[in-house]
């Protein structure tokens, strides 16, 4: 009676122990696949975190890169206006005289002309006459400020901070770039009735 008495506790007992172990080991398990799991998303973000970077520091080399294109000084070659109603116009003339300039700063400033204006009367430019003021507007245009260069849609911007024409201060005028060899195009969207193309040629000496 005791014998069979001990053999059950001992059974009971092993039975206990196995489902310990169990426990335990379910629990390790668990415990590990925890652990992986962590570490594996931490790889990952850790990855994509590399990718990010990585991806940041070509966007800066590529938009230094772009910058250093526009640098300098470019002289214009052609102005042309289109519109539905007029087709294809030059502003100022075939023979429009222009430059822009583009520094490493961030600055930028352009003025326009027609060639061969008429002068005035006075030396005194404050004293010219209204006819006079009149005329020599409307054949120039100027501005300057700042400029921010956009690689995904080829876009230059213009912030304004002193223009011939009061309207555009405090603007950004858009431009859309496009270099081929030695010459930049700038084209507009609508301004007014028109668009714009300007095509400059990078002036060698500087």
């Amino acid at each position: 009676m005791e014998d069979g008495r001990n053999s059950a506790l001992s059974l009971c007992y092993r039975s206990l122990k196995n489902q310990t172990q169990v426990k335990d080991f379910i629990i390790i398990s668990f415990l590990i696949i925890l652990c992986f799991t962590s570490c594996k998303q931490k790889a990952s973000s850790t990855q994509s975190d590399e990718t990010d970077s990585i991806n940041a520091a070509i966007n800066m080399v590529n938009e230094k890169m772009s910058n250093e294109k526009f640098v300098g000084s470019w002289e214009l070659k052609e102005w042309t206006a289109e519109s539905n109603d007029e087709g294809i116009v030059f502003p100022f003339g075939e023979d429009a005289i222009g430059r822009i300039t583009y520094d490493s700063n961030g600055n930028m400033a352009v003025q326009i002309m027609k060639n061969n204006r008429s002068k005035f009367l006075s030396d005194d430019p404050l004293q010219a006459q209204p006819d006079e003021v009149v005329v020599a507007y409307n054949g120039f245009i100027a501005y300057c400020g700042n400029y921010e260069v956009n690689l995904t849609t080829n876009q230059v911007v213009h912030q304004i901070k002193i223009s011939s024409f009061p309207n555009w201060v405090g603007q950004n005028q858009i431009r859309y770039f496009e270099f081929n060899g030695d010459d930049l195009t700038l084209s507009t969207d609508l301004i007014g009735s028109n668009r714009h193309k300007l095509v400059w040629s990078k002036i060698d000496n500087e």
